[in-house]
């Protein structure tokens, strides 16, 4: 196929191009080649690697360690990407080094999509630069993961028919370690030294959400399964709840069988399962419920459409509803929260920021996910003050506009004068903030209006010695300091309104002796934690 050469001027910003990816895996189903699915990923300036503006893709050859250079782009044009299809057979596909690289660049660039043109803002990485995806490492596949602090994400090989299979080569797998990137450069104090176990089973349970999802989002994968769960439909079958939640589940327990992510839980949940010291296993928890909610809207929405619907049709409706859950959690994680969040923040965030997007949740997409949520012991979330703010009234506002959407000392300014707002924060006076963030985003809502908000979070950490841990919060440890913080989370409208609020106290006794317990449960949690706080990875058995 011949392409017109463009010159760098003619490619718009926004402007996207169609890649295609293994829409699961590199196995088929019954001997049958893999399915594969189109991916849409924004156009940008390519070198040998490949590598772009945000990742580099690295792929080892089979024997030996040296890196072998892959081009994706058109001799000479390093704008204009080509995308070639996966050989049939399997032994080609597994050799196939140019395959295995536009797959990890499609599927890493569109995980990074989903986040950005939900948020309506560009998501960096921690630290700044590019990540690294190493496509075809020399680790097992339980050590496939996202390390942090050094931008570095490897995927190692799983023992499959015989042959090594690339870790890489599954959609889910590539978008779960994406995912746990994009949060840890979002907000650092999620998986940093003084998060806790709740912390690293929301970045677990988010990367899964994220992984299923977006593989689930393919149409091709619902008919799939739709097919499989059903086990041959004949003329006017009925597709009822049944096969549909056998379809979903199945899904997300085939993925499991990888390693690399958890088997949502669909019968009974586990009692106790919020002081789990495994992330792993309290994040499951929380994915079987949005799964299950996921299933509830798709049933209803095949109700709606009535029993002549297609297969596709149906499988088409699971896409749709999988999408737009997706993109819930996704836009709830700008209203959470940048230190110390649990399960009722995400919830909190989600139902917020979809109210702030669709006024009238005419399908009941939020009271699902509320419905869901407390049948796992997470209780619903009142939309009464959702926004937080309605107990500051009377806010002084001697704030730039100009300088609120990117300057953190105006932040700072804003909520030191407003000693409303810094009781409410419990900050101690004397210590100053240890980070400060501004974000501007831009969202479209249903109606076709732009969204604008500048979303700020600041967070304090506070080291007093046992004594005054003792006297100030009452705090008893053995150790000779302890580090306390806490933060908040503040959105303004584009007029420069406090619109939202979510704040979590740093000198507050109850809240504190909540969280530091005792040094014997800080020492167990760092104990089952230790594999997991600076790299993200599978199960680990």
């Amino acid at each position: 196929m011949a392409f017109p050469k463009k010159s760098p001027g003619d490619i718009k910003a926004g402007q996207m191009v169609s890649v295609i990816v293994l829409a699961e895996g590199p196995i088929g189903s019954g001997g049958a080649p893999p399915l594969t699915a189109q991916v849409r990923i924004p156009v940008e300036r390519l070198r040998r690697g490949p590598t772009g503006h945000r990742y580099a893709i690295h792929i080892r050859k089979w024997r030996g360690t040296n890196v072998s250079p892959v081009t994706l782009t058109r001799q000479g044009d390093p704008w204009q990407l080509i995308s070639e299809p996966p050989p049939t057979d399997l032994r080609e596909l597994l050799d196939d080094t140019r395959f295995l690289a536009q797959h990890v660049y499609g599927v890493a660039m569109s995980t990074l999509d989903i986040f950005e043109s939900t948020l309506g803002r560009r998501m960096p990485w921690n630290p700044e630069g590019r990540v690294v995806l190493k496509a075809r490492d020399r680790v097992t596949a339980i050590d496939t993961g996202y390390e942090r602090g050094t931008n570095t994400i490897r995927f190692g090989s799983v023992d499959r028919m015989g042959y090594k299979v690339p870790t890489a080569l599954y959609r889910d797998i590539v978008a779960h370690e994406v995912t746990h990137a994009i949060l840890d450069g979002f907000r650092p104090a999620w998986a940093d030294q003084l998060a806790t176990m709740e912390q690293l089973a929301m970045h677990e349970a988010l990367a899964d959400l994220v992984a299923i999802l977006s593989v689930f989002s393919s149409r091709e994968v619902v008919f799939r399964e739709l097919e499989a769960a059903g086990e041959g439909f004949e003329a006017g079958q009925i597709v009822d709840d049944a096969i549909l939640i056998r379809s979903l589940f199945d899904f997300a327990r085939d993925l499991f069988a990888r390693g690399p992510l958890r088997e949502p839980f669909v019968g009974s949940v586990p009692e106790g399962w919020q002081t789990m010291l495994d992330p792993h296993a309290r994040g499951a928890v929380v994915v079987g419920a949005v799964l299950r909610a996921v299933q509830r809207l798709w049933s209803e929405r095949n109700a709606r459409f009535g029993d002549n619907q297609s297969l596709q049709q149906k499988a088409e409706s699971g896409s749709i509803v999988a999408m737009r859950v997706l993109r819930m959690v996704i836009r709830g994680l700008s209203y959470m929260p940048p230190v110390d969040v649990t399960w009722r923040d995400l919830l909190r965030g989600i139902i917020a920021a979809d109210l702030d997007m669709v006024p009238e949740d005419t399908y009941g997409y939020r009271d699902a996910l509320q419905t869901e949520f407390s049948a796992i012991g997470i209780r619903r979330v009142s939309l009464n003050n959702i926004s937080g703010v309605d107990n500051y009234q009377g806010l002084r506002y001697p704030i730039r506009l100009s300088a609120l959407g990117s300057d953190p000392q105006e932040v700072q300014r804003f909520v030191w004068e407003n000693p409303r707002l810094l009781d409410a924060a419990r900050l101690e006076r004397r210590t100053p903030l240890s980070s400060t963030r501004v974000r501007t985003s831009e969202r479209v809502s249903p109606d076709g209006f732009i969204i604008s908000e500048i979303g700020a979070s600041f967070i304090q950490t506070v080291r007093m010695s046992r004594k005054e841990a003792y006297v100030r919060l009452g705090l008893k440890t053995r150790r000779e300091f302890v580090d306390v913080r806490g933060g908040g989370v503040l959105r303004f409208d584009a007029g420069g309104r406090l619109v939202y609020a979510a704040l979590k106290p740093v000198m507050d006794r109850e809240r504190q002796g909540m969280l530091f317990g005792s040094d014997q449960q800080h020492d167990a949690e760092e104990a089952a934690s230790s594999g997991v706080r600076d790299k993200f990875h599978g199960t680990g058995e």
